[in-house]
């Protein structure tokens, strides 16, 4: 495979992947945390409104159920974005996406490390599996951490 052909098959495809994965966790991530925050002012709310509102009559078991329901809902959101790491998925993501990014341009100025170099196009093929082995590497721990079960100190 030539350089050339390897920059747009393999770099500019996982530069592809990466930017819609970063954005993916991103939105994930920052619609459960939204939720989590909203879910935790409103329960208070609703547990404390009054018998009526006006001429409207609340029921006590409205009240229970619709605490029951939205307190549920932050525990299960809230185990959703400890399980699934989205957070720390989307920064791995975008530093992969950048690193990936940053050797493409040192090597197509023939920068940094490519200037003078005898064999450019071994060096950044070679860095560019680097960094997406480096990316799957922390993939693995961030799930497997998600997957291990707390330890009595970090309840």
């Amino acid at each position: 495979m030539d350089i050339e052909r390897y920059l747009k098959d393999r770099v500019e495809d996982q530069m592809r992947y990466y930017e819609s994965a970063a954005n993916s966790a991103k939105r994930k991530h920052f619609f459960i945390q939204t939720a989590i925050v909203i879910l935790g002012l409103v329960v208070p709310v609703v547990v404390n409104l009054p018998n009526s509102w006006g001429s409207t009559e609340i029921s006590q078991d409205f009240i229970k159920g619709a605490v029951t329901i939205l307190s549920l809902s932050l525990a299960i959101l809230t185990g959703v974005s400890n399980l699934r790491k989205y957070g720390d998925l989307w920064l791995t993501y975008r530093m992969t996406e950048e690193l990936i990014k940053q050797e493409k341009f040192l090597f197509l100025t023939k920068s940094g490390k490519y200037y003078k170099d005898e064999d450019p196009d071994n060096g950044f093929v070679q860095s560019i599996e680097s960094i997406i082995s480096s990316e799957h590497n922390k993939f693995r721990t961030i799930i497997e951490e998600s997957k291990r079960p707390m330890k009595e100190n970090e309840k």
